[in-house]
């Protein structure tokens, strides 16, 4: 299922609202959407990012957001790009 979004609906004040109640919005914006990240510091970057996300008010709307948009990017509602199905970016070779 591809999800067709209204640019009216997307730039709404009122659409992007939730995420002033997110736990993440005191957080550094790099652990949540880094600019790249060797392996072995990326499962414990977003394990502290999903622990942040776990107590947030608005984890469920998050989550919604990151699977109906899809967010191909970043940790969204306590789940991994992975974990939201979006395939992994092509490498160069």
């Amino acid at each position: 299922m591809t999800a067709v979004w209204q640019a009216a609906e997307l730039e709404t004040e009122d659409y992007w609202s939730w995420q002033l109640r997110g736990n993440c919005l005191d957080s550094p914006a790099d652990l949540f959407f880094p600019d790249g990240d060797r392996r072995a510091d990326r499962r414990e970057r977003e394990e502290k990012a999903k622990r942040i996300c776990r107590d947030c008010p608005v984890l469920n709307h998050c989550r919604e957001h990151a699977l109906r948009v899809p967010e191909r990017y970043g940790i969204w509602g306590a789940t991994t790009p992975r974990e939201r199905g979006v395939p992994p970016p092509h490498r160069r070779r």
